[in-house]
């Protein structure tokens, strides 16, 4: 197989790495991507380190016998634990990863408050706090653990007014105060961002990170000249290690959905 024809590896904890591969996609369409959510051992946030760690690199080698050209993180909890496990594991292929776009939100909003949701897992790592320690206005900042809209999503989306209920009591000790930007620090959450807006009580501008990893997955490949030479456009493969029907399905539905986020 032509390096230029192997596939670009697209892994997450479970659904929501899916709003990172619809970037990836729109902006390499002659690429072949293979999707892998971890469902089965979802959600990673409140796992150790060590333990996401370990769930990521071996979700990764599983699709070894692929020989992707490129993998990508589509997880903010498992780029944070796993990043530099899987470069040290696949150190002739790029390794992108993902993190919350708050350093972007802050800098658009100079003054403003910006609202950082995340699972706790992402919140408590040294890349997400060396982020706010480089930020000047890191007071503006007040970081949020969502782990609710992570089980909504795994779940179908299925209770609705469940989950804007559990976002209105999480929100609750900062209200009524506004919000001039969220930071979706998961990639399941642009999923359920017409939830956290309505939890909220008015618009309000997201912030995620896909078209920022997409670019750069864009680059990285021309840079390692295996970039698709194919016009005839590329292919999408859904697997997941919980491996029943409705998730596959499910995931497709995801797949078929629009984000409004910036």
């Amino acid at each position: 197989m032509k390096n230029s024809q192997r596939p670009v590896v697209v892994f997450d904890s479970g659904l929501g790495g899916i709003s990172v591969l619809k970037k990836l996609i729109a902006t390499m369409p002659n690429e072949s991507f293979v999707y892998y959510g971890d469902s089965a051992n979802a959600p990673y946030g409140p796992r150790a380190p060590h333990e996401i760690c370990r769930l990521t690199v071996e979700g990764v080698a599983r699709l070894d016998s692929l020989q992707p050209k490129a993998i990508v993180i589509a997880c903010n909890t498992a780029t944070a634990a796993a990043q530099d496990a899987l470069e040290h594991a696949y150190p002739h292929i790029p390794v992108i990863g993902i993190e919350p776009a708050v350093r972007r939100a802050v800098q658009e909003n100079p003054g403003g408050r910006i609202l950082s949701l995340a699972t706790a897992g992402t919140l408590a790592s040294a890349r997400y706090q060396r982020q706010l320690q480089e930020i000047a206005a890191s007071e503006q900042v007040v970081s949020i653990a969502a782990p609710g809209i992570v089980n909504y999503v795994e779940d179908g989306m299925r209770d609705r007014e469940g989950v804007v209920a559990y976002l209105r009591r999480l929100f609750a000790p900062w209200q009524p105060a506004r919000f001039d930007g969220v930071v979706l620090g998961c990639t399941h959450f642009p999923f359920a961002s017409a939830e956290i807006q309505e939890a909220l009580g008015g618009p309000v501008r997201f912030y995620e990170q896909s078209d920022t990893v997409a670019r750069e997955t864009r680059r990285r490949l021309a840079e390692a000249g295996t970039a698709s030479e194919d016009d005839n456009g590329g292919g999408v493969t859904i697997m997941n290690s919980a491996n029943e029907k409705t998730m596959l399905s499910f995931s497709w539905q995801l797949f078929s959905t629009m984000s409004g986020c910036v």
